[in-house]
């Protein structure tokens, strides 16, 4: 066995079970890789070819949606593409996740997509070509004025002529909100032709990157772990092996950040040269320390010469290579990287084989790790070639495989170390073990005894009754608190059937004890029992077997005195029932509410609403109001004054099951001070009657006050009116008295004539005052008989210009054909028609046409009175009918106010309507329809 110096102490804990449950698992997640690999070789199907519908999700994959063209010249430039010629040879990519994935190829190609923006999409975009090693690109997106807008990437630019700083090749894109934005996109490469493109909306991407840099953190964090870890233990061991592990991780990381961009954007984003570069000569180089420490790590020189100097072979390629990647075209060093890391790690792998089967140490995590590097390896290098998609798991199986193989590797240095050690280890643990088990079993007896003693005096001590009974219901053991229960002694406590009332009750309950224990449940109760002194006690009584549905190994039981709860519940009882009556009887309905659903309503409210009591606990509240809105809004009136002063009261409408409504005054108040949300408690006193007796009270004040208002308007006419004719009288009377015997006759003629006009007016005046008061009564005499309507309407017509001589109006009347009789009261119409005629002349003083129409419809009789006069304030319109009302803009002009009114009952005594149509300054025109008679 080949011996190794005694490791620190720090490494001896990697020799632990956890490597054999490696060697166990490693198999099964290979093939759950492999598998994973290969589903990740098909993708989607093209649904729309070179279409994609872009809304307000964060990301959108374009790669398999794309349409291209290869420019086998890579000579064609954007004006060239736009061709219609080059236009038609436009093919949709290949499906599936490996669409644009162009493998190693000297071609540029045209990526062409059209990007159907909906109205509601974001216009500002990020489009993201997530492979670092891409060395140009050029993306030309449609503009609004018709144009494309022209954007350069890839790595063969310094990283500071980039838009975005982003580890990936970013470029912001303007989109046009409904609308479509077409892209056209070229990418060229020395290497592997990648272009895995994705949308995102900036918000999006970022989030996406806090995720990808972690995993990226953890990475590198893990190389820089083992980097300095290893580099200690060759500081410690002084062992080459440790120092080739370390340049070895060295250049994995550096490889790695080249692959994933992290080197561009952190360690050399100003060398471009290195850029180009960097992922094959890095590569190179960790292959000849890869190989290095495989030799010494497995002593091939000594246990596999020929295979050893294969590997030495191997080392001299790989240092070629390295030569190549600096001095010649990228291309060839591409291929000698993806070709000879095959077969360097599918030689190592056989090496690992080899020396698992000679027993070597740390082979095994050797050949698991190798064997993990190389699954990367060939993902990478048929993904170079375009064998297999671009995806996160294939750009980054390099990365996968290296971070297992470093980690397996370091537990392969460690197992090395151990193994060395482990057999001085061997004897000293034997006999180690052997004295600690002697130890333990004597501390395990010790902490038994303790937490025996510990449990029996917390059940000695318990405040509830524990009794542990036998099978056959007898005491095995009792604590005190059960003792002092039932108020016995040790020696008292036999059995639990002194403690029952009878011993019909004991078996009973035996019996269902036996029925849970065999169903395995535990058995509970409330039970009254009896004490040794042979007062009665309330139990709670709880008990289980000791074995779960056997009876055999007895039972154990636990018991609470709840005498006192029981007193205090049959008394709440009691209370209860005297308050559910006290507020059953109450003469106004209560509500406890909570959440605005019932939770108690007394009888009173029940019948109030005229449901049943039960039927109403539990609902809303809402189906009492008149309809939903109401219910609103009286919420959110009742919760502010509930939460600003705790109480609440109104008075308002409520609606009974029958549909009836009522009015209700209505009071709440909080159960917790200002808190609505605790529940609140309602009182409603029925008040529809009061409501009605207000009503009837407001609508006496109203007649009231019309009937003073009517007197007021009797009195001002009156006054008025009387006034004039009494004082033409009495001035007439005076001369007559005094100058008679000298006036002419001619004189005295005209004296008496004017005092006969003014009688004659205010017996008019008294008629009207008298008619009035019959319509009011109801007793308006209606006599209807046949009447020839042209004579009398001429007549009235002619009597209506004689009582205003000096009238400029023109008067006219028109009969519609055979309108020539009809049945009525004719000392109505003459009312009705004297009146209106009367007035429409009088308010017309500055004449115009007045117009008395009479025509047939089906049913009616229709007569039209109108003038272009002063007409009527529209806001007195309302009031027009109503009798004394004479409207505001009548000046000097004289009247009673009583000629409407009259027209009005006149025309209700008829079975007619009287409409007006009236507008102030412009006239008026009243609609009369009478029956046809």
């Amino acid at each position: 066995m080949q011996h190794y110096p005694s490791p620190p102490l720090f490494v001896r804990w990697l020799d632990r079970p956890v490597f054999a449950w490696l060697k166990q698992a490693f198999l099964p997640l290979l093939m759950w890789v492999l598998m994973l690999v290969l589903a990740l070789v098909s993708g989607p199907a093209l649904a729309q070819p070179g279409q994609m519908s872009i809304g307000q999700a964060g990301r959108y994959m374009l790669s398999e949606f794309y349409t291209v063209l290869e420019d086998k010249t890579a000579q064609l430039g954007f004006e060239d593409v736009l061709q219609s010629e080059a236009q038609a040879r436009f093919k949709p990519v290949t499906p599936g996740a490996s669409a644009t994935n162009f493998g190693l190829s000297r071609s540029a190609f045209w990526l062409r997509i059209t990007l159907n923006t909906q109205p509601e999409a974001p216009a500002s975009w990020l489009l993201e070509v997530a492979y670092p090693p891409l060395d140009e690109i050029e993306l030309y997106v449609s503009n609004p004025a018709g144009g494309f807008d022209r954007q350069l990437g890839g790595d063969s630019r310094p990283f500071s002529s980039r838009i975005v700083p982003h580890r990936n090749h970013v470029l912001p894109v303007t989109l046009q909100p409904g609308k479509a934005s077409t892209l056209y996109m070229r990418v060229a490469s020395l290497g592997t032709l990648a272009a895995p493109v994705r949308l995102w909306q900036p918000a999006a991407l970022w989030a996406h990157d806090q995720s990808e840099y972690s995993v990226l953190s953890l990475y590198f964090g893990l190389l820089i772990g083992l980097f300095f870890y290893n580099l200690l233990l060759f500081v410690s061991l002084r062992d080459r092996v440790y120092l080739y592990y370390v340049l070895f991780v060295a250049w994995i990381a550096i490889s790695q950040a080249a692959l994933t961009g992290l080197g561009t954007q952190f360690l050399w984003p100003d060398w471009p040269w290195w850029v180009r570069v960097a992922v094959a000569a890095s590569n190179a180089t960790s292959g000849v320390f890869g190989i290095l420490f495989a030799r010494d790590f497995l002593s091939s020189r000594i246990t596999m010469p020929r295979l050893d100097r294969f590997l030495q072979l191997q080392v001299a390629l790989w240092l070629l290579t390295l030569a190549a990647a600096l001095l010649l075209p990228y291309v060839i060093a591409v291929w000698l990287v993806t070709v000879l890391s095959g077969i360097t790690v599918t030689s190592l792998v056989l090496v690992g084989i080899l020396s698992v089967r000679k027993k070597h140490p740390g082979a095994i995590y050797f050949l698991v790790a190798w064997a993990v590097l190389l699954l990367g390896v060939a993902c990478l290098a048929l993904h170079n070639t375009g064998f297999l998609p671009t995806n996160a798991l294939t750009t980054n199986a390099m990365m996968i495989g290296s971070a297992l193989e470093m980690v397996l590797l370091s537990f392969g240095l460690a197992n090395r170390i151990n193994v060395a050690i482990a057999e001085k280890e061997q004897a000293q643990a034997s006999s180690q073990v052997e004295h600690a088990m002697v130890e333990a079993l004597s501390e395990s007896q010790e902490r038994y005894r303790a937490v025996l003693q510990e449990r029996e005096t917390i059940l000695a001590t318990s405040n509830v009754g524990i009794v542990f009974l036998t099978p056959q219901g007898r005491f095995r053991w009792a604590n005190q608190a059960t003792l002092e229960i039932f108020g016995a002694t040790q020696l008292q406590a036999t059995s639990m059937e002194p403690f029952y009332q009878s011993r019909e009750e004991y078996l009973r309950v035996g019996g269902e004890v036996a029925a849970c224990i065999a169903h395995g449940e535990v058995y509970q109760t409330e039970i009254q029992m009896r004490r040794l002194d042979g007062s009665l006690i309330w139990i709670s009584l709880s008990g289980k077997a000791v074995v779960t549905r056997d009876l055999a190994q007895g039972t154990v039981w636990v018991m609470m005195n709840i005498t006192q709860r029981k007193a205090l519940e049959a008394e709440l009882l009691r209370t209860s029932s005297e308050r559910e009556a006290i507020l059953n009887s109450a003469l106004v309905g209560i509500v406890l509410s909570v959440a605005r659903r019932h939770e108690w309503v007394n009888e009173k409210f029940a019948q109030m609403m005229g449901y049943p009591r039960a039927e109403m606990i539990g609902q809303s509240s809402a189906a009492y109001h008149l309809s939903r809105q109401d219910w609103e809004q009286f919420g959110r009136e009742a919760s502010e004054a509930l939460v600003s002063s705790g109480t609440f009261t109104a008075e308002r409408q409520l609606r009974r099951r029958n549909g009836e409504g009522f009015w209700v005054q209505m009071g709440g108040s909080c159960i917790r001070p200002n808190d609505p949300e605790s529940g609140v408690i309602w009182t409603f006193l029925d008040i529809t009657q009061r409501k009605k007796s207000e009503e009837k009270t407001r609508e006496a004040l109203e007649q009231q006050r019309e009937l003073n208002e009517l007197r007021s308007r009797f009195v001002a006419m009156t006054s008025h009116e009387f006034r004039t004719p009494l004082s033409s009288i009495l001035s007439a009377q005076e001369l007559l008295k005094h100058y008679g015997d000298r006036l002419p006759e001619s004189e005295k003629a005209d004296i008496l004539e004017g005092i006969s006009v003014g009688v004659h007016r205010m017996m008019r005046m008294l008629d009207r005052v008298l008619l009035i008061g019959k319509a009011d009564a109801q007793m308006l005499e209606f006599m209807p008989k046949p009447l020839d309507l042209k004579p009398l309407f001429h007549e009235l017509l002619e009597e209506a210009r004689a009582q205003q001589p000096g009238t400029p109006c023109k008067v006219g009347v028109e009969f519609a054909r055979g309108m020539s009789e009809g049945v009525y009261d004719e000392k109505l119409l003459r009312h009705i028609f004297g009146n209106l005629l009367s007035n429409a002349i009088k308010y017309s003083p500055q004449g115009g046409e007045v117009r008395f129409e009479v025509s047939i419809e089906p049913g009616h009789s229709v007569f039209v009175v109108s003038d272009q006069g002063i007409g009527i304030p529209s806001d007195e319109v309302g009031h027009l009918f109503e009798s004394f009302h004479r409207a505001s803009n009548v000046g000097a002009i004289s009247g009673t106010g009583l000629g409407l009114a009259i027209v009005k009952n006149a025309v209700t005594v008829h079975g007619g309507t009287v409409e007006v149509d009236s507008r102030a300054g412009q006239g008026t025109r009243f609609t009369v329809w009478l029956p046809a008679g």
